[in-house]
């Protein structure tokens, strides 16, 4: 699939540095296309006898059961054209405490803008408006696991993200940060979620971003910092958010999502929030859950900030 890239738009008196600014951090945090390489990592002990309980815990399996039997309730219902759900993994040590966690992160597609823009579009808008489906999820939720203390089960984890949007943990961060004895991740969630009011193709999608920390602990604690709202439009192959609203939730406050406050928040995500961790689709899964599930460990590393 093409690369999408993030163009400035112009808007109302126009885009000042600010916005340039926001939109680049943006276009790192939430429109990355996937993982870099790694750094070179210390394995938790057994690391590779942990990744064989997982395997054989029967929990991908399920996932991938629930997959089919949504997929086949999404035919039955007539909405294949309009709905799409998938599921990506991950496998990490967030705590440190040598115990790995299997993270699953499923996605509910809304393909609304692919099926109302129907063939009377060109091949580029076709590639633009697929991303644009593919990276905002209708909806986002998930599981987490983790290795029981004696190393013999993957026991369930549970995900705190009371009052607040679950969280994409395919767009969880790798660097965490020590704070009161924890270690605190970014999370970066964007959706797009679906409006019963389309009836027809449309050049504006609403889009909305939460800015989140997440934490382990005796669970996965999620917190929100920021929400912000607003639209994305297609032109050919280039995806273009321009959000409207932002409140940032730790202070309270409206601000603008282009203006000095805005673009300190970002900035300092980005230099805390160190790459995204690697999460394998559900076709690898399905193919060999352990290869898979290997892969996403070797690509982790205890990037930290004590």
């Amino acid at each position: 699939m093409a690369r999408i890239r993030l163009r400035r738009i112009a808007r109302g008196k126009g885009v000042n540095a600010m916005k340039k600014l926001f939109c680049a951090a943006l276009a790192a945090l939430v429109l990355t296309a996937g993982s870099v390489a790694a750094e070179p990592f210390a394995p938790a002990p057994d690391a590779e006898a942990q990744l064989d309980v997982m395997a054989a815990s029967g929990v991908i399996q399920e996932e991938i059961n629930t997959l089919y039997h949504t997929w086949d309730g999404i035919l039955k219902s007539g909405m294949a054209k309009r709905s799409h759900y998938t599921f990506y993994a991950a496998v990490t040590d967030l705590n440190h405490n040598g115990r790995l966690e299997l993270l699953i992160s499923s996605h509910f597609l809304n393909r609304d803008p692919l099926y109302y823009a129907g063939d009377s579009i060109s091949e580029e808008q076709k590639k633009g408006l697929q991303y644009l489906c593919n990276n905002y999820p209708s909806e986002v939720y998930g599981e987490a696991y983790e290795i029981s203390v004696d190393g013999s089960t993957l026991e369930p984890y549970a995900i705190n993200h009371a009052n607040t949007q679950f969280p994409d943990l395919t767009r969880l961060h790798i660097r965490g940060r020590k704070t009161d004895g924890h270690y605190i991740y970014m999370v970066d969630t964007q959706r797009m979620p679906r409006n019963k009011s389309w009836t027809s193709a449309t050049d504006r999608y609403d889009i909305v971003y939460d800015a989140q920390i997440l934490w382990a602990d005796v669970d996965l604690g999620v917190g929100t910092n920021a929400h912000a709202e607003g639209t994305a439009s297609v032109h050919g192959e280039q995806v273009e958010p321009f959000y409207t609203s932002m409140n940032l939730l730790y202070l309270n406050k409206d601000v603008d999502p282009y203006g000095i406050e805005a673009e300190k928040f970002q900035r300092e995500r980005l230099d805390r929030g160190g790459r995204r961790i690697n999460f394998v689709d559900w076709q690898a899964l399905d193919k060999d859950a352990r290869t898979a599930l290997a892969s996403s460990w070797y690509g982790w590393s205890y990037e930290s900030e004590e």
